[in-house]
Protein backbone atom coordinates (compact mmCIF):
# COMPACT_ATOMS: atom_id res chain seq x y z
CA UNK A 1 0.00 0.00 0.00
CA UNK A 2 1.19 3.52 -0.75
CA UNK A 3 1.50 6.22 1.90
CA UNK A 4 -1.11 8.96 2.28
CA UNK A 5 1.13 11.78 1.03
CA UNK A 6 1.97 9.91 -2.16
CA UNK A 7 -1.70 9.11 -2.80
CA UNK A 8 -2.76 12.73 -2.17
CA UNK A 9 -0.13 14.11 -4.56
CA UNK A 10 -0.94 11.54 -7.26
CA UNK A 11 -4.70 12.03 -6.95
CA UNK A 12 -4.43 15.82 -7.18
CA UNK A 13 -2.09 15.66 -10.14
CA UNK A 14 -4.28 13.08 -11.88
CA UNK A 15 -7.43 15.19 -11.62
CA UNK A 16 -5.69 18.27 -12.94
CA UNK A 17 -4.01 16.28 -15.70
CA UNK A 18 -7.35 14.86 -16.87
CA UNK A 19 -8.81 18.37 -16.96
CA UNK A 20 -5.79 19.61 -18.93
CA UNK A 21 -6.11 16.77 -21.44
CA UNK A 22 -9.81 17.56 -21.84
CA UNK A 23 -9.23 21.28 -22.42
CA UNK A 24 -5.80 21.41 -24.09
CA UNK A 25 -5.90 18.12 -25.97
CA UNK A 26 -3.59 15.15 -26.03
CA UNK A 27 -0.95 16.74 -28.26
CA UNK A 28 -0.09 19.50 -25.80
CA UNK A 29 -0.08 17.21 -22.77
CA UNK A 30 1.87 14.34 -24.37
CA UNK A 31 5.16 16.26 -24.05
CA UNK A 32 4.59 17.07 -20.39
CA UNK A 33 3.76 13.46 -19.63
CA UNK A 34 6.79 12.16 -21.55
CA UNK A 35 9.06 14.59 -19.68
CA UNK A 36 7.62 13.58 -16.31
CA UNK A 37 7.92 9.82 -16.96
CA UNK A 38 11.44 10.10 -18.43
CA UNK A 39 13.02 8.20 -15.50
CA UNK A 40 10.61 5.31 -15.88
CA UNK A 41 11.02 1.99 -17.59
CA UNK A 42 10.10 1.75 -21.28
CA UNK A 43 6.89 -0.01 -20.19
CA UNK A 44 5.96 2.88 -17.86
CA UNK A 45 6.70 5.41 -20.59
CA UNK A 46 4.56 3.51 -23.11
CA UNK A 47 1.73 3.11 -20.60
CA UNK A 48 1.75 6.85 -19.85
CA UNK A 49 1.80 7.79 -23.54
CA UNK A 50 -1.02 5.35 -24.27
CA UNK A 51 -3.01 6.69 -21.32
CA UNK A 52 -2.85 10.23 -22.76
CA UNK A 53 -4.30 9.01 -26.07
CA UNK A 54 -6.89 6.71 -24.48
CA UNK A 55 -8.11 9.36 -22.08
CA UNK A 56 -8.27 12.01 -24.80
CA UNK A 57 -10.42 9.64 -26.87
CA UNK A 58 -12.63 8.85 -23.87
CA UNK A 59 -13.13 12.52 -23.07
CA UNK A 60 -14.43 13.44 -26.53
CA UNK A 61 -17.86 13.00 -24.95
CA UNK A 62 -17.00 13.90 -21.36
CA UNK A 63 -19.12 12.74 -18.47
CA UNK A 64 -18.47 12.81 -14.76
CA UNK A 65 -17.95 9.04 -14.80
CA UNK A 66 -15.44 9.24 -17.67
CA UNK A 67 -13.43 11.94 -15.90
CA UNK A 68 -13.48 10.00 -12.63
CA UNK A 69 -12.31 6.81 -14.34
CA UNK A 70 -9.59 8.71 -16.20
CA UNK A 71 -8.39 10.33 -12.97
CA UNK A 72 -8.25 6.91 -11.30
CA UNK A 73 -6.12 5.52 -14.15
CA UNK A 74 -3.74 8.47 -13.94
CA UNK A 75 -3.55 8.34 -10.15
CA UNK A 76 -2.49 4.69 -10.35
CA UNK A 77 0.16 5.42 -12.99
CA UNK A 78 1.53 8.42 -11.11
CA UNK A 79 1.59 6.78 -7.67
CA UNK A 80 3.38 3.70 -9.03
CA UNK A 81 5.92 5.89 -10.80
CA UNK A 82 6.49 8.15 -7.78
CA UNK A 83 6.91 5.17 -5.45
CA UNK A 84 9.80 3.99 -7.63
CA UNK A 85 11.19 7.48 -8.40
CA UNK A 86 10.80 9.61 -5.28
CA UNK A 87 13.11 12.23 -6.79
CA UNK A 88 10.34 13.01 -9.31
CA UNK A 89 8.05 14.18 -6.50
CA UNK A 90 9.32 17.75 -6.92
CA UNK A 91 8.29 17.66 -10.60
CA UNK A 92 4.73 16.49 -10.13
CA UNK A 93 3.59 20.11 -9.84
CA UNK A 94 4.77 20.78 -13.39
CA UNK A 95 2.73 17.84 -14.61
CA UNK A 96 -0.38 19.10 -12.89
CA UNK A 97 -0.17 22.67 -14.16
CA UNK A 98 -2.40 23.03 -17.20
CA UNK A 99 -0.90 24.34 -20.40
CA UNK A 100 -1.55 28.08 -20.68
CA UNK A 101 -3.89 29.20 -23.43
CA UNK A 102 -2.52 30.45 -26.70
CA UNK A 103 -1.52 34.08 -26.89
CA UNK A 104 -4.27 36.62 -27.50
CA UNK A 105 -3.38 39.92 -29.13
CA UNK A 106 -5.59 42.99 -29.28
CA UNK A 107 -4.71 46.10 -31.21
CA UNK A 108 -6.20 49.55 -30.81
CA UNK A 109 -5.36 52.45 -33.12
CA UNK A 110 -6.43 56.01 -32.45
CA UNK A 111 -6.38 59.01 -34.74
CA UNK A 112 -8.09 62.32 -34.49
CA UNK A 113 -7.95 66.04 -34.36
CA UNK A 114 -9.13 68.44 -31.77
CA UNK A 115 -7.99 69.95 -28.55
CA UNK A 116 -4.96 67.77 -27.95
CA UNK A 117 -1.71 69.03 -26.55
CA UNK A 118 0.56 69.49 -29.51
CA UNK A 119 -2.18 69.19 -32.15
CA UNK A 120 -3.25 65.93 -33.75
CA UNK A 121 -2.90 62.57 -32.05
CA UNK A 122 -1.87 59.34 -33.78
CA UNK A 123 -0.98 56.19 -31.95
CA UNK A 124 -1.81 52.67 -31.00
CA UNK A 125 -1.77 50.20 -28.16
CA UNK A 126 -1.16 46.44 -28.30
CA UNK A 127 -1.98 43.92 -25.56
CA UNK A 128 -0.34 40.51 -25.84
CA UNK A 129 -1.74 38.24 -23.15
CA UNK A 130 0.01 34.91 -22.63
CA UNK A 131 2.47 35.30 -25.47
CA UNK A 132 6.06 36.17 -25.97
CA UNK A 133 6.87 39.90 -25.91
CA UNK A 134 7.61 41.29 -29.34
CA UNK A 135 10.33 43.68 -28.15
CA UNK A 136 8.18 46.79 -28.55
CA UNK A 137 7.53 46.31 -32.24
Amino acid sequence: MYDAELMAVATGAAGTLVAAIATSGADKMRLKVAHFFRRGTPEQQRAAAQAVDDIAATLTTPSAEARELAATVWAQLIVQYLSEHRDAMSEVGELAVPTPPASRVWNQHNTGTGTFIGGDVHGGLTFNYGGVPDGGR
